[in-house]
Protein backbone atom coordinates (compact mmCIF):
# COMPACT_ATOMS: atom_id res chain seq x y z
CA UNK A 1 0.00 0.00 0.00
CA UNK A 2 1.54 3.33 -1.06
CA UNK A 3 1.15 6.61 0.84
CA UNK A 4 -1.78 7.87 -1.25
CA UNK A 5 -3.67 4.62 -0.82
CA UNK A 6 -2.96 4.67 2.91
CA UNK A 7 -4.27 8.22 3.23
CA UNK A 8 -7.41 7.31 1.30
CA UNK A 9 -7.98 4.29 3.54
CA UNK A 10 -7.56 6.41 6.67
CA UNK A 11 -9.94 8.99 5.24
CA UNK A 12 -12.60 6.38 4.47
CA UNK A 13 -12.33 4.84 7.93
CA UNK A 14 -12.67 8.25 9.57
CA UNK A 15 -15.44 9.50 7.28
CA UNK A 16 -17.40 6.31 7.81
CA UNK A 17 -18.24 7.49 11.30
CA UNK A 18 -20.39 10.16 9.62
CA UNK A 19 -22.41 7.68 7.60
CA UNK A 20 -23.46 5.31 10.40
CA UNK A 21 -26.96 6.18 11.62
CA UNK A 22 -28.97 4.73 14.53
CA UNK A 23 -32.54 3.43 14.16
CA UNK A 24 -35.13 6.17 13.81
CA UNK A 25 -38.76 6.28 12.71
CA UNK A 26 -39.58 3.84 9.92
CA UNK A 27 -35.90 2.89 9.78
CA UNK A 28 -36.04 0.40 12.62
CA UNK A 29 -32.48 -0.85 12.18
CA UNK A 30 -29.15 1.02 12.06
CA UNK A 31 -28.39 2.14 8.52
CA UNK A 32 -25.90 3.75 6.14
CA UNK A 33 -26.20 7.18 4.51
CA UNK A 34 -24.12 8.33 1.50
CA UNK A 35 -22.67 11.41 3.21
CA UNK A 36 -22.51 15.04 2.14
CA UNK A 37 -25.97 16.36 1.31
CA UNK A 38 -27.61 13.04 2.14
CA UNK A 39 -27.28 13.14 5.93
CA UNK A 40 -30.34 11.10 6.93
CA UNK A 41 -31.30 9.29 3.76
CA UNK A 42 -31.18 5.56 3.04
CA UNK A 43 -30.71 4.99 -0.69
CA UNK A 44 -31.03 1.67 -2.45
CA UNK A 45 -27.87 1.04 -4.45
CA UNK A 46 -25.63 3.47 -2.57
CA UNK A 47 -25.90 1.20 0.46
CA UNK A 48 -24.72 -1.80 -1.54
CA UNK A 49 -21.72 -0.05 -3.08
CA UNK A 50 -20.77 1.48 0.28
CA UNK A 51 -20.69 -1.98 1.78
CA UNK A 52 -18.46 -3.37 -0.99
CA UNK A 53 -16.02 -0.47 -0.77
CA UNK A 54 -15.88 -0.24 3.00
CA UNK A 55 -15.30 -3.99 3.28
CA UNK A 56 -11.96 -3.32 1.58
CA UNK A 57 -11.22 -0.54 4.09
CA UNK A 58 -12.29 -2.76 6.99
CA UNK A 59 -9.32 -5.04 6.36
CA UNK A 60 -7.20 -2.26 7.88
CA UNK A 61 -9.48 -1.55 10.84
CA UNK A 62 -10.28 -3.26 14.10
CA UNK A 63 -13.13 -5.56 15.00
CA UNK A 64 -15.27 -2.68 16.27
CA UNK A 65 -15.35 -1.06 12.83
CA UNK A 66 -16.10 -4.34 11.06
CA UNK A 67 -18.93 -5.12 13.48
CA UNK A 68 -20.37 -1.62 13.11
CA UNK A 69 -20.20 -1.81 9.32
CA UNK A 70 -21.87 -5.22 9.35
CA UNK A 71 -24.73 -4.17 11.64
CA UNK A 72 -25.43 -1.00 9.64
CA UNK A 73 -25.25 -2.76 6.29
CA UNK A 74 -27.55 -5.58 7.39
CA UNK A 75 -29.81 -2.95 8.96
CA UNK A 76 -29.93 -0.97 5.71
CA UNK A 77 -31.03 -4.04 3.78
CA UNK A 78 -33.66 -4.96 6.36
CA UNK A 79 -34.99 -1.39 6.41
CA UNK A 80 -35.49 -1.52 2.65
CA UNK A 81 -37.27 -4.88 2.79
CA UNK A 82 -39.36 -4.11 5.88
CA UNK A 83 -40.79 -1.07 4.11
CA UNK A 84 -41.79 -3.13 1.07
CA UNK A 85 -45.34 -2.49 -0.11
CA UNK A 86 -47.95 -5.19 -0.52
CA UNK A 87 -47.59 -5.06 -4.31
CA UNK A 88 -43.90 -5.97 -4.01
CA UNK A 89 -42.46 -2.50 -4.56
CA UNK A 90 -39.42 -1.60 -2.47
CA UNK A 91 -38.74 2.13 -2.03
CA UNK A 92 -35.51 3.46 -3.47
CA UNK A 93 -35.24 6.29 -0.92
CA UNK A 94 -36.29 6.32 2.74
CA UNK A 95 -36.05 8.93 5.49
CA UNK A 96 -36.94 8.36 9.15
CA UNK A 97 -40.27 10.17 8.78
CA UNK A 98 -40.99 9.12 5.18
CA UNK A 99 -40.86 5.41 4.34
CA UNK A 100 -41.31 5.94 0.59
CA UNK A 101 -40.08 9.41 -0.37
CA UNK A 102 -40.69 8.97 -4.10
CA UNK A 103 -43.99 7.03 -3.77
CA UNK A 104 -42.47 3.98 -5.45
CA UNK A 105 -45.41 1.78 -4.45
CA UNK A 106 -47.86 3.52 -6.79
CA UNK A 107 -49.81 0.88 -8.65
CA UNK A 108 -49.23 2.50 -12.06
CA UNK A 109 -45.48 1.92 -11.70
CA UNK A 110 -44.53 5.39 -12.88
CA UNK A 111 -42.45 5.98 -9.75
CA UNK A 112 -39.86 3.30 -10.37
CA UNK A 113 -39.05 1.11 -7.38
CA UNK A 114 -35.61 0.34 -5.95
CA UNK A 115 -33.03 -0.72 -8.47
CA UNK A 116 -32.59 -4.49 -8.86
CA UNK A 117 -29.67 -4.69 -6.46
CA UNK A 118 -31.28 -6.28 -3.40
CA UNK A 119 -30.32 -9.91 -4.06
CA UNK A 120 -26.74 -8.88 -4.80
CA UNK A 121 -26.75 -6.83 -1.60
CA UNK A 122 -28.05 -9.82 0.38
CA UNK A 123 -25.47 -12.14 -1.18
CA UNK A 124 -22.68 -9.74 -0.17
CA UNK A 125 -24.05 -9.67 3.37
CA UNK A 126 -24.28 -13.45 3.51
CA UNK A 127 -20.65 -13.69 2.44
CA UNK A 128 -19.63 -11.06 4.99
CA UNK A 129 -21.48 -12.65 7.91
CA UNK A 130 -20.92 -16.26 6.90
CA UNK A 131 -24.65 -16.86 7.38
CA UNK A 132 -27.62 -16.93 5.03
CA UNK A 133 -30.37 -18.12 7.35
CA UNK A 134 -31.16 -14.62 8.61
CA UNK A 135 -32.38 -13.98 5.04
CA UNK A 136 -34.91 -16.83 5.00
CA UNK A 137 -37.89 -14.81 6.39
CA UNK A 138 -37.29 -12.12 3.76
CA UNK A 139 -36.72 -14.24 0.66
CA UNK A 140 -40.35 -14.32 -0.43
CA UNK A 141 -40.18 -10.53 -0.43
CA UNK A 142 -37.12 -10.63 -2.68
CA UNK A 143 -38.99 -12.91 -5.08
CA UNK A 144 -41.98 -10.55 -5.04
CA UNK A 145 -39.70 -7.58 -5.72
CA UNK A 146 -38.13 -9.27 -8.75
CA UNK A 147 -41.53 -10.42 -9.99
CA UNK A 148 -42.79 -6.83 -9.90
CA UNK A 149 -39.96 -5.79 -12.20
CA UNK A 150 -41.02 -8.41 -14.73
CA UNK A 151 -44.76 -7.80 -14.44
CA UNK A 152 -45.00 -4.00 -14.29
CA UNK A 153 -41.96 -3.00 -16.35
CA UNK A 154 -42.08 -5.46 -19.24
CA UNK A 155 -40.35 -4.03 -22.29
CA UNK A 156 -42.80 -4.85 -25.09
CA UNK A 157 -42.08 -8.56 -24.99
CA UNK A 158 -38.41 -7.95 -25.77
CA UNK A 159 -37.18 -9.78 -22.68
CA UNK A 160 -35.93 -6.45 -21.31
CA UNK A 161 -37.40 -4.31 -18.54
CA UNK A 162 -37.92 -0.56 -18.66
CA UNK A 163 -37.83 2.41 -16.35
CA UNK A 164 -41.30 3.58 -15.34
CA UNK A 165 -40.07 7.17 -15.30
CA UNK A 166 -36.72 8.96 -15.33
CA UNK A 167 -36.75 9.59 -11.57
CA UNK A 168 -33.59 8.56 -9.69
CA UNK A 169 -32.41 6.01 -12.25
CA UNK A 170 -28.81 6.20 -11.06
CA UNK A 171 -27.25 7.85 -14.11
CA UNK A 172 -29.72 10.67 -13.62
CA UNK A 173 -29.64 12.69 -16.83
CA UNK A 174 -28.51 9.98 -19.21
CA UNK A 175 -30.07 11.30 -22.45
CA UNK A 176 -31.30 7.82 -23.34
CA UNK A 177 -33.53 7.94 -20.24
CA UNK A 178 -33.90 11.49 -18.93
CA UNK A 179 -36.85 13.27 -20.53
CA UNK A 180 -37.96 10.15 -22.38
CA UNK A 181 -41.60 8.94 -22.26
CA UNK A 182 -42.60 6.74 -19.35
CA UNK A 183 -42.06 2.99 -19.85
CA UNK A 184 -39.99 3.57 -23.00
CA UNK A 185 -36.32 3.19 -22.06
CA UNK A 186 -34.86 -0.26 -21.50
CA UNK A 187 -31.77 1.12 -19.79
CA UNK A 188 -28.52 -0.83 -19.95
CA UNK A 189 -27.81 -0.11 -16.29
CA UNK A 190 -31.25 -1.36 -15.30
CA UNK A 191 -31.10 -4.55 -17.35
CA UNK A 192 -27.52 -5.36 -16.40
CA UNK A 193 -28.42 -4.99 -12.73
CA UNK A 194 -31.51 -7.13 -13.27
CA UNK A 195 -29.63 -10.00 -14.91
CA UNK A 196 -27.06 -9.91 -12.11
CA UNK A 197 -29.73 -9.71 -9.41
CA UNK A 198 -31.60 -12.72 -10.79
CA UNK A 199 -28.35 -14.70 -10.77
CA UNK A 200 -27.61 -13.61 -7.19
CA UNK A 201 -31.13 -14.54 -6.11
CA UNK A 202 -30.68 -17.98 -7.65
CA UNK A 203 -27.48 -18.45 -5.67
CA UNK A 204 -29.24 -17.45 -2.45
CA UNK A 205 -32.17 -19.75 -3.22
CA UNK A 206 -29.81 -22.70 -3.52
CA UNK A 207 -28.20 -21.85 -0.19
CA UNK A 208 -31.65 -21.65 1.39
CA UNK A 209 -32.71 -25.01 -0.06
CA UNK A 210 -35.27 -23.44 -2.40
CA UNK A 211 -34.12 -25.43 -5.40
CA UNK A 212 -37.13 -24.91 -7.67
CA UNK A 213 -36.86 -21.16 -7.15
CA UNK A 214 -33.16 -21.41 -8.02
CA UNK A 215 -33.92 -23.22 -11.28
CA UNK A 216 -36.49 -20.61 -12.28
CA UNK A 217 -34.27 -17.67 -11.32
CA UNK A 218 -31.31 -19.10 -13.23
CA UNK A 219 -33.49 -19.45 -16.32
CA UNK A 220 -34.74 -15.87 -15.97
CA UNK A 221 -31.19 -14.59 -15.57
CA UNK A 222 -30.06 -16.40 -18.74
CA UNK A 223 -33.06 -15.05 -20.64
CA UNK A 224 -32.30 -11.52 -19.45
CA UNK A 225 -28.68 -11.85 -20.55
CA UNK A 226 -29.68 -13.17 -23.97
CA UNK A 227 -32.13 -10.28 -24.42
CA UNK A 228 -29.38 -7.75 -23.71
CA UNK A 229 -27.08 -9.40 -26.26
CA UNK A 230 -29.84 -9.59 -28.87
CA UNK A 231 -31.57 -6.22 -28.43
CA UNK A 232 -28.85 -3.86 -27.16
CA UNK A 233 -25.75 -4.84 -29.15
CA UNK A 234 -25.09 -2.79 -32.27
CA UNK A 235 -22.70 -4.66 -34.61
CA UNK A 236 -22.10 -1.58 -36.78
CA UNK A 237 -20.81 0.53 -33.89
CA UNK A 238 -19.59 -2.43 -31.80
CA UNK A 239 -21.34 -0.91 -28.79
CA UNK A 240 -24.15 -1.69 -26.37
CA UNK A 241 -26.99 0.85 -26.35
CA UNK A 242 -30.08 1.49 -24.29
CA UNK A 243 -33.07 0.76 -26.52
CA UNK A 244 -36.52 2.25 -26.93
CA UNK A 245 -39.33 -0.31 -26.66
CA UNK A 246 -42.22 1.81 -27.95
CA UNK A 247 -42.41 0.08 -31.31
CA UNK A 248 -46.03 -0.53 -32.26
CA UNK A 249 -47.51 -1.72 -35.54
CA UNK A 250 -50.53 0.59 -35.79
CA UNK A 251 -51.70 -0.14 -39.32
CA UNK A 252 -54.97 -1.51 -38.00
CA UNK A 253 -55.60 1.93 -36.50
CA UNK A 254 -54.64 4.11 -39.46
CA UNK A 255 -54.81 2.07 -42.66
CA UNK A 256 -58.24 1.36 -44.26
CA UNK A 257 -59.31 -2.26 -43.94
CA UNK A 258 -59.41 -2.79 -47.72
CA UNK A 259 -55.71 -1.88 -48.13
CA UNK A 260 -53.16 -4.74 -48.15
CA UNK A 261 -51.20 -4.91 -44.91
CA UNK A 262 -47.80 -5.73 -46.38
CA UNK A 263 -44.80 -6.74 -44.27
CA UNK A 264 -45.15 -7.26 -40.53
CA UNK A 265 -43.12 -5.33 -37.99
CA UNK A 266 -40.51 -7.86 -36.82
CA UNK A 267 -38.62 -5.71 -34.31
CA UNK A 268 -39.61 -4.78 -30.77
CA UNK A 269 -36.91 -2.23 -29.95
CA UNK A 270 -34.85 0.52 -31.56
CA UNK A 271 -31.38 1.51 -30.30
CA UNK A 272 -30.93 4.95 -28.81
CA UNK A 273 -27.50 5.56 -30.27
CA UNK A 274 -25.97 7.62 -27.51
CA UNK A 275 -22.57 6.45 -26.30
CA UNK A 276 -22.23 6.53 -22.54
CA UNK A 277 -20.43 4.67 -19.77
CA UNK A 278 -23.55 2.50 -19.46
CA UNK A 279 -22.36 0.70 -22.58
CA UNK A 280 -19.86 -1.15 -20.37
CA UNK A 281 -22.55 -2.50 -18.03
CA UNK A 282 -23.05 -5.73 -20.01
CA UNK A 283 -19.33 -6.40 -19.47
CA UNK A 284 -19.61 -5.80 -15.72
CA UNK A 285 -22.63 -8.13 -15.60
CA UNK A 286 -20.84 -10.76 -17.69
CA UNK A 287 -23.62 -10.97 -20.27
CA UNK A 288 -21.61 -9.79 -23.29
CA UNK A 289 -20.14 -12.46 -25.55
CA UNK A 290 -16.36 -12.66 -25.74
CA UNK A 291 -16.49 -11.30 -29.28
CA UNK A 292 -18.73 -8.39 -28.31
CA UNK A 293 -16.56 -7.45 -25.34
CA UNK A 294 -13.34 -7.59 -27.32
CA UNK A 295 -14.71 -5.52 -30.21
CA UNK A 296 -16.16 -2.92 -27.88
CA UNK A 297 -13.06 -2.52 -25.72
CA UNK A 298 -10.69 -2.36 -28.68
CA UNK A 299 -12.77 0.25 -30.50
CA UNK A 300 -14.10 2.38 -27.65
CA UNK A 301 -11.49 2.05 -24.91
CA UNK A 302 -8.00 1.12 -26.07
CA UNK A 303 -8.05 3.10 -29.32
CA UNK A 304 -10.33 6.03 -28.45
CA UNK A 305 -10.45 8.83 -25.91
CA UNK A 306 -14.13 9.73 -26.26
CA UNK A 307 -14.99 7.62 -23.19
CA UNK A 308 -11.48 6.88 -21.88
CA UNK A 309 -10.39 10.13 -20.23
CA UNK A 310 -7.35 11.22 -18.22
CA UNK A 311 -9.14 10.68 -14.90
CA UNK A 312 -11.38 7.76 -15.74
CA UNK A 313 -14.57 7.05 -17.65
CA UNK A 314 -16.52 9.84 -19.24
CA UNK A 315 -20.16 9.17 -18.41
CA UNK A 316 -21.07 10.52 -21.85
CA UNK A 317 -18.77 10.33 -24.86
CA UNK A 318 -17.05 13.64 -25.59
CA UNK A 319 -18.25 13.64 -29.21
CA UNK A 320 -21.94 13.49 -28.25
CA UNK A 321 -23.70 16.82 -28.70
CA UNK A 322 -25.17 16.65 -25.16
CA UNK A 323 -21.68 16.40 -23.62
CA UNK A 324 -21.35 18.86 -20.73
CA UNK A 325 -18.92 18.71 -17.82
CA UNK A 326 -19.71 21.96 -16.04
CA UNK A 327 -23.12 21.29 -14.53
CA UNK A 328 -23.23 21.44 -10.74
CA UNK A 329 -26.61 20.12 -9.76
CA UNK A 330 -28.30 17.50 -7.60
CA UNK A 331 -31.63 16.88 -9.29
CA UNK A 332 -30.72 15.56 -11.71
CA UNK A 333 -27.03 15.14 -11.03
CA UNK A 334 -24.75 15.50 -14.04
CA UNK A 335 -23.90 12.31 -15.94
CA UNK A 336 -23.23 14.11 -19.24
CA UNK A 337 -19.48 13.56 -19.10
CA UNK A 338 -18.14 13.97 -15.54
CA UNK A 339 -16.26 11.07 -14.01
CA UNK A 340 -18.16 9.18 -11.31
CA UNK A 341 -16.30 6.60 -9.26
CA UNK A 342 -19.14 4.09 -9.66
CA UNK A 343 -18.76 4.32 -13.46
CA UNK A 344 -15.01 3.84 -13.10
CA UNK A 345 -15.57 0.80 -10.90
CA UNK A 346 -18.14 -0.87 -13.16
CA UNK A 347 -15.99 -0.33 -16.24
CA UNK A 348 -12.91 -1.58 -14.38
CA UNK A 349 -14.77 -4.74 -13.37
CA UNK A 350 -15.90 -5.29 -16.97
CA UNK A 351 -12.36 -4.89 -18.29
CA UNK A 352 -11.05 -7.41 -15.77
CA UNK A 353 -13.83 -9.88 -16.37
CA UNK A 354 -12.90 -10.14 -20.05
CA UNK A 355 -9.17 -10.31 -19.47
CA UNK A 356 -8.12 -6.71 -20.20
CA UNK A 357 -5.99 -6.60 -17.07
CA UNK A 358 -3.52 -3.91 -18.12
CA UNK A 359 -6.36 -1.57 -19.04
CA UNK A 360 -8.17 -2.33 -15.79
CA UNK A 361 -5.07 -1.66 -13.71
CA UNK A 362 -4.55 1.63 -15.54
CA UNK A 363 -8.13 2.67 -14.74
CA UNK A 364 -7.62 1.73 -11.08
CA UNK A 365 -4.53 3.96 -10.95
CA UNK A 366 -6.40 6.84 -12.58
CA UNK A 367 -9.10 6.51 -9.92
CA UNK A 368 -6.55 6.43 -7.11
CA UNK A 369 -4.78 9.54 -8.39
CA UNK A 370 -8.08 11.37 -8.90
CA UNK A 371 -9.31 10.81 -5.34
CA UNK A 372 -5.88 11.34 -3.80
CA UNK A 373 -5.62 14.69 -5.61
CA UNK A 374 -9.05 15.77 -4.36
CA UNK A 375 -8.27 14.73 -0.80
CA UNK A 376 -4.92 16.55 -0.82
CA UNK A 377 -6.39 19.76 -2.27
CA UNK A 378 -9.77 19.97 -0.51
CA UNK A 379 -9.51 17.65 2.49
CA UNK A 380 -12.59 15.71 1.38
CA UNK A 381 -14.08 13.84 -1.60
CA UNK A 382 -16.91 14.70 -3.98
CA UNK A 383 -19.62 13.06 -6.06
CA UNK A 384 -18.11 13.60 -9.51
CA UNK A 385 -15.14 15.13 -11.31
CA UNK A 386 -14.08 16.87 -14.49
CA UNK A 387 -12.74 14.16 -16.82
CA UNK A 388 -9.83 16.29 -18.12
CA UNK A 389 -8.72 18.34 -15.10
CA UNK A 390 -9.91 16.12 -12.24
CA UNK A 391 -11.50 19.13 -10.56
CA UNK A 392 -14.39 18.21 -8.22
CA UNK A 393 -17.71 19.72 -9.19
CA UNK A 394 -20.31 18.64 -6.65
CA UNK A 395 -21.15 17.74 -3.04
CA UNK A 396 -18.11 17.72 -0.80
CA UNK A 397 -18.21 15.06 1.93
CA UNK A 398 -19.83 12.48 -0.34
CA UNK A 399 -18.73 8.95 0.56
CA UNK A 400 -21.16 6.42 -0.95
CA UNK A 401 -19.33 4.37 -3.61
CA UNK A 402 -16.03 6.30 -3.50
CA UNK A 403 -14.40 3.61 -1.28
CA UNK A 404 -14.73 1.20 -4.22
CA UNK A 405 -11.32 2.55 -5.26
CA UNK A 406 -9.82 0.38 -2.50
CA UNK A 407 -11.44 -2.71 -3.99
CA UNK A 408 -10.05 -1.77 -7.40
CA UNK A 409 -6.55 -1.40 -5.96
CA UNK A 410 -6.67 -4.51 -3.78
CA UNK A 411 -7.40 -6.98 -6.58
CA UNK A 412 -4.49 -8.95 -8.03
CA UNK A 413 -3.54 -8.83 -11.68
CA UNK A 414 -5.18 -12.19 -12.31
CA UNK A 415 -8.38 -12.12 -14.37
CA UNK A 416 -11.66 -12.84 -12.63
CA UNK A 417 -13.40 -13.99 -15.78
CA UNK A 418 -16.66 -15.92 -15.44
CA UNK A 419 -16.74 -16.83 -19.12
Amino acid sequence: MNDEQRRLTQYFLGAANEIFRPPEGCLRHPYLVPGGLYANQLWDWDSYWMLKGLRAAAQHAGNDFRETLTSHAVGSWKNLMENQAGNGAVPLLLEPGRPDVFECAREDGTRTQAKPILAQFALELADMTGDVQWLAPYFDGVMKFLARWRAVYDGNGSGLIVWGSDLAVGADNDPAIFGRPEFSSAGLLLNGLFAADLAAAAHLARQLGRHQDAIELDAQSRQSAESIRRECWDPIDAFFYTVDVQCRDQRDRYVPADFPQGMAMTWRTLPLKIKSSSGFIPLWAGVASVEQARAMIERHWTSSDTLNARWGVRTLASNERMYSTEGNTSNPSNWLGPVWIIANYLTWAGLRRYGFIREANDLAEKTRRLLAQDLAQTGTLHECYHPDTGAPNFNGGFLSWNPLVLLMLSETSDPVSHL
